[in-house]
């Protein structure tokens, strides 16, 4: 019997995997996919969450395999208004990270089953095993010819993203739907030169590029929600056509010759918060909470929510279901109360709200590398939109 059933084994999954078994817990990690595998994302790590990677000693590895740190960021709010400034520094760190997902759940992967941790690939979660109300297992199916099994164990955790099956099937319920404001697609070309992460709002759209493995700058566009149905009609076009209107020296680099891959991307970026914890079982990542990639904090949340119940569960493991219960809620408690701003803060950004309001603050703020600094910390959760306006003056 194992002490916890983790679904899913991207950012989230993995790295609660890892974090337990260093403590001797019992895992079995499960996925869908095969590792290394790519998954939608944005890619950007920042400095927060760079730090922890630093804390369980695979930021060496992550650099290792290729991975540029991003020491700068230019953000362009006017045709004449560029802040030039640093990530707001973390705990020592002062470098952002946008690392392949190929690269970095696997790594998350390999150190966790190096701490311990059992990992079952290629299969799906079907449902739960349930005893007197509680959840006390799960039930699988194969995929790709594998068999499908059982196991037992005294917590399933559901890492298993926005459609999380195990969130539906232990009757999660919506605490709170935002609504979906964006959606964003990108894509990889080599050849850009380094200057660290640009960002180019306005006009409707945004526009980012920043370095990542390989050589490659990914290269991002961002459209309301409202032109997702319109751009699928030919995203090649509307994304060519939105980087060289925001960023031409970017789109005069982006050629079929330096091209990296096809231009992926979603809509499907609803804002929302569910019920996340219950007898035997607990959400995390986005199965939990996600919001609008706008401020790119999906991998940093997913960090700081495995930290949270690793810091939690193995004490709980070993005194019974009722403390495990206990345990996740208050890592669910802790979570929503601690998350909240950096939500509404968001979902202020995903609306295109502030950005008239904000156009004579940014003015103030520029030449000024601490205040701009502090701009950039909005977008990572650590600084909320008051503070900022307050220390501009």
């Amino acid at each position: 019997m194992h002490d916890v059933i983790i679904v899913g084994a991207r950012c989230a999954g993995a790295a609660t995997a890892l974090l337990l078994a260093r403590q001797g817990v019992r895992v079995l990690l499960t996925d869908r996919a095969a590792f290394p595998s790519d998954t939608v994302s944005t890619h950007l790590l920042h400095p927060t969450g760079v730090a922890r990677l630093r804390d369980w000693g695979l930021l060496d590895p992550l650099l290792a395999s290729g991975c540029p740190p991003i020491d700068t960021i230019s953000f362009r709010a006017a045709e004449d208004l560029v802040l030039r400034g640093a990530p707001y520094p973390y705990d020592g760190i002062a470098s952002s990270l946008a690392p392949r997902r190929t690269v970095l759940d696997a790594l998350l992967v390999e150190a966790a089953v190096a701490a311990g941790a059992e990992l079952r690939e290629g299969v799906s979660f079907q449902q739960p095993i349930r005893e007197d109300g509680r959840a006390v297992g799960a039930g699988f199916g194969g995929r790709s010819g594998r068999s499908g099994f059982t196991e037992r164990a005294a917590l399933i955790i559901g890492a298993d993203g926005r459609h999380s099956a195990v969130a539906r099937q232990v009757g999660a319920k919506p605490i709170r739907d935002a609504g979906t404001f964006g959606c964003q697609f990108y894509g990889y070309w080599h050849g850009l030169p380094n200057v660290g992460t640009q960002i180019f709002v306005g006009g409707g759209q945004a526009v980012l590029a920043y370095p990542t493995h390989d050589g490659h700058h990914l290269v991002l566009v961002g459209w309301p929600h409202a032109r997702f149905a319109e751009v699928k009609q030919d995203i090649d076009r509307h994304f060519l056509a939105a980087v060289a209107k925001s960023a031409p020296a970017v789109a005069e680099h982006l050629t079929d010759a330096a091209r990296g891959g096809p231009i992926s991307g979603s809509g499907d970026l609803g804002n929302y918060v569910r019920e996340s914890s219950g007898p035997g079982w607990v959400l995390v990542g986005d199965a939990a909470t996600a919001k609008d990639p706008v401020t790119a904090q999906g991998i940093g949340d997913a960090f700081a929510q495995a930290q949270s119940l690793a810091d939690r569960l193995p004490a709980a493991l070993a005194a019974g279901p009722r403390a495990v219960d206990a345990a996740t809620a208050a890592h669910s408690t802790d979570r929503e109360r601690d998350g909240g701003a950096a939500f509404e803060t968001t979902l202020t950004f995903a609306r295109g709200g502030n950005s008239a309001a904000l156009l004579p603050v940014l003015r103030k703020a520029e030449g000024r590398p601490d205040l701009i600094s502090m701009f950039y910390g909005i977008y990572a959760g650590q600084v909320t939109m008051e503070e900022f306006v307050a220390a501009v003056g």
